[in-house]
């Protein structure tokens, strides 16, 4: 089956992601069948809106099968990219595998993509970057603003400055398509939360311990992909444990929540597919102004002080009486994410 697709192909681009971290294989049909990371998400939407023009590889390292979404976008092994003969290399966060790449396909285009705030010490990843020639990229504004200071204008990024070109960060946003229809019918007590534990969790659930003793009616929905139950984590009578839930799953409980509960100041998102994806179902998102929050929110979705209680009584109350014009951004759409990674692969400036 390799060798008969291989042998077959278009003169048309050619685009190859490159997963080297995700533990086990996914496609398009595991939107429908199970859980996934936000990230691992966002590879299989873009994958598909970029085979629309181009021709499409996503490789994970562990995955062992082929498999053919469409004429132009393959899910392959790893061990199969020396079949092809990409224009366009993604790498999901692993900066390590650039210098390989570089030597196996030296003509391609290199492009580090990269899903978390970086440290001062990311930094030193500069001279790597400038030797391959590797973009980065974003998921949001902000957080390319962030990670060009780090890189260009923090003190070591200045000091390489002074010998090295500057490093090129650009951003696409995660696509987010708005649903063919919204059930409009909203519980006014539920609130949800879905993502990691490790993005405030403890924070929130601390949160809504003391706002249920105020408003006692609300309950609290928590999903998110592998979840375990925190030790340190408190619950009560009106916490629900959802579990890991398939995206559409995910999505009509989103619909169907008065908001997702996220009151949290100690984890940034870089793009934050739980604000986009809430607002693209009209619901709004109780979230704190870090990260990307300001920039990926809707400008009705007002912003909350997190450690704030009797704020967030009063927006919980508020919109319970009368819900913001919650609205969908086009920016996230399939049109304009294909245009932005057009702008990656064409415009090094």
């Amino acid at each position: 089956m390799y060798s008969a697709f291989f042998i077959h192909m278009e003169k048309i681009k050619t685009v190859l992601f490159i997963d080297n971290t995700y533990p086990k294989p996914y496609q398009v049909s595991t939107l429908d069948t199970q859980a996934i990371g936000g990230t691992e998400l966002s590879v299989i939407k873009t994958a598909l809106i970029l085979s629309k023009v181009y021709r499409v590889f996503v490789a994970q390292k562990f995955r062992v099968d082929f498999c053919s979404e469409n004429d132009n976008l393959q899910f392959i092994s790893k061990k199969h990219i020396n079949k092809i003969a990409p224009d366009f290399i993604v790498v999901l966060r692993k900066y390590p595998l650039l210098n390989g790449l570089k030597k196996q396909f030296p003509k391609a285009k290199l492009f580090l993509w990269i899903h978390t705030y970086k440290n001062t010490e990311y930094a030193f990843k500069r001279i790597g970057l400038n030797k391959t020639n590797t973009t980065v990229v974003c998921n949001s504004n902000t957080h390319k603003v962030h990670t060009g200071k780090l890189l260009n204008s923090s003190f070591l990024g200045k000091i390489y400055s002074v010998f090295l070109k500057p490093c090129v960060v650009k951003y696409c946003y995660n696509p987010v398509g708005k649903p063919d229809s919204i059930q409009h019918h909203k519980d006014e007590n539920k609130l949800l939360f879905f993502s990691s534990p490790n993005k405030g969790l403890k924070q929130i659930t601390d949160c809504f311990l003391q706002i249920n003793k105020a408003i006692p009616e609300l309950k609290l929905y928590i999903a998110n992909p592998g979840y375990k139950k925190g030790a340190d984590i408190n619950y009560n009578a009106n916490v629900t444990i959802l579990g890991s839930l398939p995206h559409k799953r995910m999505m009509k409980h989103i619909r169907q929540s008065l908001c997702v509960f996220y009151p949290q100041d100690s984890f940034s998102e870089t793009f934050g597919l739980i604000y986009a994806e809430a607002n693209a179902h009209n619901t709004a998102v109780l979230a704190h102004d870090i990260g990307s929050a300001k920039e990926i929110l809707c400008k009705e979705n007002k912003l909350i002080d997190a450690n704030n209680y009797q704020e967030i009584i009063h927006t919980i109350k508020a919109w319970q009486l009368n819900y913001p014009k919650i609205t969908y951004n086009k920016l996230f759409s399939d049109k304009e994410i294909l245009n932005q990674w057009k702008n990656c692969f064409y415009n090094n400036n």
